[in-house]
């Protein structure tokens, strides 16, 4: 049977709400424009599959035991052969080895493989198993993977740092968002607020290891005790009931917890300011800290190198000063003159995502 596009598959462990997967939800459906698209997930359905499948997407749930399951990577081969694939592009460790696997027993010409995270991409507990991750992943690219890509250059700075023989393959293809700015909730920051003086400073991420709640909320008891004018709001799914806990009396008033939230975008309009205080070394390249950016925020961050790269498109953003308190750096950060966010939006647009990533394919293809 003739093609009319080539045939894409996607491979990720889930379409729950989270940046990669919020990536593949706006990115995706722009594909099916030049490409018959396909996204396979392995551990479990999550949000965005059926609504991926409205918009245009084949999506696949297929259970893998592990990323060396035998019988799982070869009906992921199975289902390549079936529809004549032609690339196959991975995410994260597991994706990155069981999907190049069965794209290379099915004859799958082209094999990408993406990497999202820096430290924290061979997430083993031990040192040891680490390394036995890095080896591992890293005798699968070499002998299979056409390209591997970045979202950073500090996640390719550090990938090249515990791996060999893998320099020609690298490439750093940035993310790209979709960010609706008309996207204002109306009367919501009324319904948050206990008065109008008050600054909202926001946190957005799943609460999770390594994205810095307690050191948020620590920050925000020390700024509390100083000055009550402030509202912390945490927008994101997670052990709401555990950290909720872990505020004294005196301050819970000034904490509003979201719950998970399928459209976060909708709440950059009330911020006053992000605070983001994810450990450094643990992000790619944070979509918080862009889609902040472009509502023009101010934001104050732990310092990481991430950060600093997206610093050069957009400059309104200031790393924590040990030599001042945490109330002064936070005013400070919301008196940051305005910038521009056109740098930004050319960069780590959505469109501009689609274009990389369309004319790599067409490349990769091509060869």
């Amino acid at each position: 049977m003739l093609k009319n596009k080539p045939v894409v598959f996607r491979v990720t462990n889930n379409l729950n709400i989270g940046g990669v997967q919020r990536r593949l939800r706006s990115l995706l459906p722009l594909l099916t424009k030049d490409f018959e698209v396909h996204v396979v997930t392995y551990k479990d359905k999550g949000i965005f599959f059926s609504e991926l499948e409205e918009l245009g997407v084949k999506t696949h749930f297929l259970p893998l035991k592990g990323k060396w399951d035998p019988v799982g990577i070869y009906k992921l081969s199975s289902l390549f052969k079936k529809y004549g694939t032609d690339i196959v592009h991975t995410h994260s460790l597991g994706g990155n080895i069981s999907g190049i696997l069965a794209a290379s027993l099915a004859g799958v010409k082209v094999k990408i493989a993406n990497v999202h995270l820096a430290k924290l991409h061979w997430y083993a507990s031990s040192w040891i198993h680490k390394k036995k991750q890095a080896l591992e992943e890293n005798i699968i690219h070499l002998l299979f993977t056409d390209k591997i890509l970045f979202v950073s250059k500090e996640a390719l700075d550090f990938y090249l740092k515990n791996s060999f023989g893998l320099k020609n393959k690298i490439l750093i293809l940035h993310n790209g968002l979709e960010v609706d700015l008309n996207n204002v909730n109306r009367g919501l920051r009324e319904k948050i607020v206990t008065n109008n003086q008050q600054k909202i400073i926001g946190f957005v991420g799943r609460i999770a290891k390594g994205k810095g709640l307690d050191f948020f909320i620590d920050s925000a008891l020390k700024i509390l005790e100083q000055d009550k004018n402030f509202l912390f709001l945490i927008v994101g799914g997670g052990n709401i009931e555990y950290w909720q806990s872990k505020i004294p009396s005196f301050a819970k008033e000034n904490f509003v917890f979201t719950g998970e939230v399928k459209d976060v975008n909708k709440y950059y309009s009330v911020f006053d300011l992000l605070f983001f205080t994810s450990e450094p070394g643990i992000e790619g390249m944070p979509g918080v800290v862009l889609e902040a950016g472009f509502w023009g925020l101010p934001i104050l961050a732990r310092y990481s190198k991430c950060i600093e790269e997206i610093k050069e498109y957009y400059p309104r953003i200031r790393f924590i000063d040990s030599n001042c308190s945490i109330l002064e750096n936070i005013q400070k950060a919301l008196s940051l003159p305005a910038a521009n966010t056109e740098k930004l939006e050319q960069e780590f647009s959505l469109e501009a995502m689609y274009k990389r990533t369309k004319e790599l394919y067409l490349s990769l293809l091509c060869a």
